[in-house]
């Protein structure tokens, strides 16, 4: 059952839905807040965000490799080669995970905690690098910033922040690090096809 909060910006009623998530965003103000698993605390920032063609949508629900999905939030990141976006997604038999959205293009990351990564100032295009038990080929390094964003995620990145990030692969893994202003994070996943990601259509009234 999700539970029941208030904006602390406006006071709007806001319903937790999913027990990872760690930031809030109203969707009648805006407003970003924290949340600890009981309280939300402001940020004083807000969560403005381009709509971009996509698939998905806040709260669709579908199949995901045969697996049923509902979107809980999304973030917008903006690089040197355009946009992208990652969905944070419920997935059965799953606690939780990302659904990365880029030029058409889908993946399916999950947070892994306890892997030591190198330190982003080490690392270049074309590296192979030793993360946790993984040999990850470096296909791209780079810094983008978070322009925007709605719902609720299972992560501290706030709309406004910058990051660096490492993405590659082990055979048929992707792999992505983010180096952020809480620390690095590692994400391991795979790409998916297309056909096997299904959407309800939106309903409407």
């Amino acid at each position: 059952m999700a539970d029941a909060h208030h904006c602390p910006t406006c006071g709007a009623p806001l319903r937790i839905q999913n027990r990872f998530v760690t930031v809030v965003t109203c969707e009648f103000c805006g407003g970003v807040s924290l949340y600890d698993g009981a309280h939300l605390d402001p940020t004083g920032r807000t969560a403005g965000l381009v709509q971009i063609p996509s698939p998905l949508y806040l709260d669709a629900t579908g199949q995901l490799g045969g697996r049923a999905f509902r979107v809980l939030g999304r973030l917008l990141y903006e690089y040197d080669g355009g946009l992208w976006t990652e969905w944070f997604v419920e997935v059965e038999g799953a606690e939780r995970a990302w659904l990365v959205e880029d030029e058409g293009a889908f993946s399916i990351l999950q947070k892994h905690d306890g892997i030591e990564a190198p330190a982003f100032e080490e690392v270049r295009p074309g590296d192979t690098i030793r993360t946790g038990d993984l040999d990850v080929y470096v296909d791209e390094v780079g810094e983008a910033t978070i322009v925007g964003g709605e719902g609720q995620l299972g992560a501290g990145l706030l709309p406004g922040e910058t990051i660096r990030y490492v993405d590659g692969s082990a055979g048929e893994s992707e792999v992505s690090i983010e180096y952020g202003e809480r620390g690095i994070e590692v994400f391991i996943g795979r790409a998916i096809p297309r056909e096997a990601l299904v959407v309800d259509p939106e309903v409407y009234g």
